[in-house]
């Protein structure tokens, strides 16, 4: 072997074991600051503080409408006249339309409604709650029209008796404060805000069901206008939560023998406090009880009870 190629290759085992050593200088400076900077961090972990806030929690309702109610028929056969197409309170004797001029009077207190949605007589409580599946569908009432021609037996509208409690059934997404608000044996209620109104009004909670995330309700409403008798569907807000805590990040709050806990700052060392809250979201905890107003939290809480498992938090500081 000629000595020029000699030299060449102890030129290239030169370089290879010179970039070979400057990497493993390089790796072993990165793991000495990776371990420097670990230390670091568990000896200055970063601090937050509580201030109190309003955790408001709100979920749209997508519901159901229930009442009683029953159809009024032709007493003969004639053209048909009512006095209003809407949905209106009329008192017992009251005329609420005619047959060729013969009026048909109501036999009660009650709303009355010109109008036919084809679930008369089948949209009821024992069908629509048992199970956990999809409501029926459902179409909005037809107006019968003024100058209809009917036989005698033909339904002519529908009487739906007052006084009378609307109800209501609707799946709800199953929240903590939602699940606390209906542990309430004594008087289950849930605040409802509808979009006409735009105020929060009380609805009495009858009976509640969960299956997996969903929480199936029957509702007592605070409310029942004549003009619902228009559609089965009912639609709202829930605000299932206006409490008062302290928000903080959820790195701060670990669990720890079934117990939601935090390191709180007093003095120079960080102490173990057990709190009561929930998730507020997928970045935040609301803590109920358990610490107030300035108290100073651990942010990455969890870091710090990696090392606490063989030391006490008093050596990290």
């Amino acid at each position: 072997m000629s000595r020029s190629r000699k030299r060449k290759i102890l030129q290239k085992i030169q370089r290879l074991l010179y970039f070979s050593l400057l990497t493993f200088i390089f790796m072993i400076g990165y793991r000495v600051y990776q371990s420097w900077y670990e230390n670091y961090k568990f000896a200055h972990p970063q601090i937050i503080e509580a201030i109190t806030t309003n955790y408001n929690e709100e979920q749209p309702l997508e519901g159901i409408l229930l009442w009683d109610e029953q159809l009024i028929y032709a007493p003969n056969d004639g053209i048909l006249t009512y006095p209003s197409p809407r949905p209106r309170m009329t008192s017992k004797g009251e005329m609420l339309a005619a047959l060729d001029g013969r009026a048909v009077y109501a036999p009660y207190p009650a709303y009355f409604y010109p109008g036919l949605d084809g679930n008369e007589g089948s949209w009821v409580y024992p069908k629509l709650w048992p199970d956990f599946a999809p409501f029926p569908e459902f179409n909005n009432a037809s107006l019968i029209e003024n100058g209809t021609y009917l036989h005698r037996g033909d339904p002519i509208g529908k009487l739906v008796p007052q006084p009378q409690v609307l109800r209501c059934i609707a799946y709800l997404d199953r929240t903590p404060s939602l699940e606390r608000a209906l542990r309430n044996k004594d008087n289950p209620t849930i605040r409802i805000k509808t979009e006409n109104e735009g105020k929060e009004r009380k609805a009495d909670v009858v009976a509640a069901k969960v299956s997996g995330q969903k929480i199936k309700v029957y509702l007592r409403l605070p409310f029942f206008p004549p003009n619902v008798l228009r559609s089965r569907e009912f639609k709202a807000s829930v605000v299932t939560a206006v409490e008062q805590g302290v928000m903080v990040p959820d790195t701060a709050v670990i669990t720890k023998e079934g117990k939601n806990m935090v390191y709180v700052v007093q003095g120079n060392s960080p102490t173990l406090q057990a709190i009561e809250g929930f998730p507020a979201d997928d970045k935040n905890f609301f803590i109920e009880k358990g610490i107030k107003h300035g108290s100073k939290l651990i942010l990455n809480a969890d870091t710090l009870n990696s090392v606490n498992k063989d030391s006490s938090a008093e050596r990290i500081w």
